[in-house]
Parts: C-alpha cells; sequence; structure tokens
C-alpha cells in the first residue's frame, strides 16, 4: 500500500524542480528585457491586462476541474469498470499514470504564465500562476494519495501474470523477422 502512494513523489519533485528553476529565471531576467517586450508586444496594456484576466482564468479553472474532476478516485473506478485495458492495468501503473498525469498539469499551468509573461511583458502578472501552481500541487498531491490509498484495496486484475514472473512462451514461437527468413518465399 505504501508503495503505492510513494509513487507519487517522483513526478511531483521533477515538476517542483521544474517550477523553481522557471521561477529562478524570471528572477534573474534583466528589465531592459522586459522593457523592450512592453514596447514591442502586439497587444495595448488594455488588451494586455485582458489576457491577463483570460490566462488566469484558464489556470484558475483548469486547476479546479482537475482537483474535482480528473483526480477523482470515483472516476478512476468508473473509468477502471469501463475499459477492460485499464481494467486489467496494475494498481501500481495507474498510480504512476495518474501521477504522471497530475504533475503534468501543474506545469501546464506554469506554461499559462510564461505565456503571460511573454504576451504583456509584466513579470507581476507571472508571480499569480506560480502561486496557483503551489495550491493546486499540493491540492493533486493529497488527491494522488487518495487514488493510491483506494487503489491498494483493489484487487490484482484477473489473469495479470504475478509481478517477478516470466511468462511462458510457446516452444514454436519466433520473431516476426526470423518467421519471414525462416519461410520459403511462394511460388509464382
Amino acid at each position: 500500500m505504501q508503495e503505492l502512494i510513494d509513487r507519487r513523489r517522483v513526478p511531483f519533485a521533477v515538476a517542483a524542480a521544474i517550477v523553481a528553476i522557471v521561477a529562478l529565471a524570471v528572477v534573474r531576467l534583466p528589465g531592459l528585457f522586459l522593457t523592450q517586450i512592453q514596447q514591442d508586444r502586439p497587444l495595448t496594456a488594455a488588451q494586455a491586462g485582458w489576457v491577463f484576466r483570460l490566462l488566469a482564468a484558464i489556470a484558475c479553472g483548469q486547476a479546479v476541474y482537475g482537483g474535482f474532476f480528473a483526480l477523482n478516485p470515483d472516476r478512476i473506478k468508473r473509468s477502471r469498470e469501463r475499459d477492460e485495458k485499464l481494467g486489467a492495468m496494475p494498481p501500481l501503473d495507474i498510480a504512476t499514470s495518474v501521477a504522471r498525469n497530475a504533475a503534468g498539469m501543474i506545469l501546464l499551468t506554469l506554461v499559462y504564465g510564461i505565456a503571460d509573461l511573454f504576451l504583456t511583458g509584466e513579470r507581476g502578472g507571472f508571480w499569480l500562476f506560480p502561486l496557483v501552481v503551489v495550491a493546486q500541487a499540493t491540492w493533486y498531491y493529497r488527491q494522488v494519495g487518495q487514488i493510491g490509498r483506494w487503489l491498494s484495496f483493489q484487487p490484482a486484475p484477473q489473469g495479470a501474470p504475478m509481478e517477478g514472473t516470466i511468462p511462458e512462451i510457446p516452444s514454436d514461437w519466433a520473431p516476426s523477422i526470423a518467421r519471414g527468413l525462416s519461410e520459403s518465399p511462394p511460388a509464382g
């Protein structure tokens, strides 16, 4: 059970490192560079304000959707019941996949912030997005842990080999490239 819950750490740690690197890069951007972006932007000051509001609304909407709907244990349960392939996956693989997707959604919010920075040239507006990322990361980390806990109580998929065992290979099996070499060409 603990391994399912611990699977979430690596994707979230990678996402946190990326967020920290981008935030440090934004801090280190020279003011002259940002002034140049502001002067050369295709938007007026009012339009830049609306772009910021739109991107902030999209980022917050995506965070809410991910937390309430995408990373919901009931949704994972329904997906496993509907999709045979997902139902046959081991819980450990599902937990890893959910953690990676959650970390990807967090990084998408950071992409909105970078887009805002380069569209408006205003560093102050960028800092809203890392704040949303921090809130989103804590929320998603908890949700992925809930999904891991739920998966730990699920039975192993039917017909799946146990971990650490090698499936039997038929004695007459050969890779497809070898089959083409061992068969005689058609007469014709």
